[in-house]
């Protein structure tokens, strides 16, 4: 099978189900299907041909789905870009992957209108000033299929690059088998089935918004799109549209709640599970969550190389949380029905429970490895599995631990500090909003461990530093003791609504916190 068989199939079975809500735009199954097929077309008559990639610079529209189904279908390659992007970043991965073309959002083409003029054929979503507009393009290209009889399921389907926190991007690249085999394994651990109706508030551009295009429209499901996450937004979408489910990261779900448990009641009965990432939920905000949502909770970990999900923390995981089972807080699950995962040393040997070692992913959904970097691949994917650079350990019942990345851990004085471990510490004080732990310089240790804290409104942040001291003194040895405690009133936040780490440390070194 390949990625664009997708809309071709529910088009069969279900040709007049809506498949794609946004604002007042619906589209069915067998429009997004003939409308990919045209944008496909289009691309192919101007010239483009199998293993062409073309840049994607859109924030959330109706168009995403069909645009990635329409490259598919083409095999031409996709280059999701992150539109938050400088203009310079955007040339890098024009550049490096080599792009021929490009879709690019009208509130997009006065930033990167220098950029795009380096490209051959551009279509631009909702006008036409720097190329062919796109319902008009549309309108005018073939309704033929435009699959090369060539294109097989170890073609590349997509190129992801990577945030870049340790250099310039890199591009992941996927192919169709691994991105299929990736939303077979989503739907299993989400228990997916077609009547379900998915809200997407976070990007597409993202790993996590690459896997969601294709795991929540494999079945025939109907996806509903925000432009952008508004909590007041969703509560109001769910109870309009009956949303069986969504995702979420820890602080959009605190910020949906803070709504419901100051407003009026809603209908929330409709939702069945939300998924989470990029950081644990406490057992108090989770228990909230499934009294005011009335719905499961699941946690995933994974990360672009291995095509963004290889474990699970399942519902019952959560009621058994909730219910006292400790041993799980800090989890983020199991792996999933098509992932296999060790912990091992430096050297390759497998650790045993409870010992700290690189994580190693095999499955079938992992990237076939970076785009034009040779040795970065064979560092990366290795015979033995995906070494993912995360740390972390597995328990005595194989629930994985993360512990941090490899170029995230602190050495302080000679010892390992994994700055998981202490944000866990302290994300569980009731005063704590966001957290997150970085080195900085130290002329004694080395490196030492500074915590800095968003906390929630109203609260006193020196009695706050004392009680979250008085903490990690508790729960924590003596060398990963954070030096100090930083307050602010919000953290950098990537894309995916992860914490930019080295922008934080960076801060702090530059206002010479460590003095």
């Amino acid at each position: 099978m390949l990625v664009g068989e997708i809309p071709r199939n529910n088009a069969r079975r279900y040709p007049n189900k809506i498949a794609v809500i946004e604002c007042d735009r619906r589209h069915t199954w067998a429009e997004v299907d003939e409308r990919s097929r045209r944008l496909a077309n289009h691309f192919v008559s101007n010239g483009l041909v199998k293993g062409d990639r073309v840049l994607v610079i859109a924030r959330n529209c109706a168009e995403w789905p069909e645009i990635t189904f329409a490259f598919a279908k083409a095999g031409l390659v996709v280059v999701p870009v992150n539109i938050r992007l400088a203009p310079d970043e955007l040339a890098h991965i024009r550049d490096d992957s080599g792009a021929r073309a490009a879709v690019v959002h009208t509130d997009q083409v006065e930033r990167f209108t220098s950029e795009l003029n380096e490209v051959d054929v551009v279509v631009q979503i909702g006008g036409d000033t720097v190329g062919s507009d796109y319902e008009t393009a549309l309108r005018a290209a073939s309704s033929a299929d435009p699959t090369p009889a060539d294109l097989t399921p170890d073609d590349i389907e997509f190129i992801l690059y990577t945030s870049g926190t340790t250099g310039r991007s890199k591009g992941v690249v996927h192919t169709h088998r691994g991105m299929l085999a990736q939303a077979v394994d989503t739907n299993l651990v989400t228990e997916g089935n077609r009547s379900d109706v998915f809200l997407a508030t976070t990007p597409f551009f993202t790993a996590g918004g690459t896997v969601r295009t294709l795991a929540w429209t494999y079945l025939g499901q109907t996806m509903v799109i925000h432009q952008r996450f508004d909590p007041q937004a969703v509560i109001d979408e769910i109870e309009r549209s009956g949303i069986t489910f969504t995702t979420f990261i820890p602080t959009m779900l605190q910020r949906t709640l803070d709504i419901l448990e100051q407003g009026p009641a809603r209908d929330m009965s409709s939702l069945r599970r939300i998924s989470y990432g990029s950081a644990p939920v406490p057992p108090g905000l989770a228990k909230k969550a499934m009294d005011y949502l009335g719905c499961d909770l699941q946690q995933r970990y994974g990360l672009t190389e291995c095509g963004g999900q290889a474990t699970i923390l399942t519902p019952q995981d959560h009621r058994d949380m909730v219910a006292g089972k400790d041993s799980i807080r800090t989890s983020c699950g199991q792996e999933t029905p098509m992932c296999s995962i060790r912990v091992v040393d430096a050297d390759g040997n497998e650790l045993p429970a409870g010992e700290v070692g690189e994580i190693v992913i095999r499955s079938d959904a992992n990237a076939s490895g970076y785009w034009n970097r040779p040795q970065q691949t064979a560092d990366t994917f290795r015979p033995t599995g995906l070494w993912s650079g995360d740390l972390g350990y597995l328990d005595e019942e194989h629930y994985l631990h993360i512990t941090g990345r490899k170029t995230d851990m602190i050495i302080s004085g000679g010892f390992n500090v994994y700055p998981a471990e202490i944000e866990r510490v302290i994300g569980h004080h009731s005063g704590v909003y966001l957290v997150a732990v970085v080195g900085v310089p130290d002329p004694e240790w080395g490196e030492t461990p500074v915590a800095v804290v968003v906390p929630r409104e109203g609260v006193d942040t020196d009695a706050l530093a004392a009680e979250l001291a008085a903490l990690c003194r508790a729960e924590l040895a003596g060398y990963k003791q954070p030096r100090r405690f930083e307050f602010r009133s919000e953290l950098p936040l990537g894309p995916a609504g992860k914490i930019l780490k080295r922008v934080v440390a960076d801060d702090l070194i530059a206002v010479g916190v460590n003095r």
